[in-house]
């Protein structure tokens, strides 16, 4: 009995005209960053009224209203969070400079400031504040918001400010 061997060589016929073939990389990028806590028990606006100041207690340049304390509040930080930024953002006041926000409301002469209420340093647009959270899984910044005359001699109105406040977790 003979067997036979076949070997069959088979060519395949390009149908297509070859192209040139083009590397790409592919980059992927990313960031593990950390959860946000609870600010202000999950309310995002905080109001901070400074009551009735009497026009006649800032008649003198660089006059300063009676501060009013709030505390800006985190809770339920995530395990991995061990630090809260908050950036402080608004409109500077043209008179009073960079430490002071602009009045919107109708009252002239005035500016409102906001200071970090452990140190007294001013948090003008642009500044920070960090703070460790605590092994409860909370943080708290206690700060403080007041008016300010520069030139004194306010004309009575009312006051009206908006600070962006932006948070970082880390």
């Amino acid at each position: 009995m003979t067997l036979w061997k076949y070997s069959w060589l088979f060519t395949p016929v390009l149908i297509a005209s070859l192209q040139a073939a083009e590397r790409v990389n592919l980059n992927v990028t990313g960031n593990i960053v950390a959860s946000p806590c609870q600010f202000n028990g999950g309310i995002n606006q905080l109001d901070v009224d400074l009551g009735d100041i009497q026009a006649s207690n800032m008649v003198q340049a660089g006059s300063v209203s009676q501060p009013v304390n709030f505390t800006l509040l985190f809770s339920a930080c995530p395990a991995g969070t061990s630090q809260v930024t908050v950036t402080f953002t608004g409109n500077q006041d043209p008179i009073a400079g960079v430490d002071y926000y602009q009045n919107n409301g109708t009252a002239t002469n005035v500016a409102v400031g906001i200071r970090d209420s452990g140190t007294g340093a001013m948090k003008g647009s642009g500044s920070s504040m960090t703070q460790q959270v605590l092994p409860d899984r909370t943080a708290a910044m206690p700060v403080q918001a007041f008016v300010y005359s520069a030139a004194g001699h306010p004309m009575p109105g009312s006051l009206r400010s908006v600070v962006l406040l932006t948070m970082q977790y880390n």
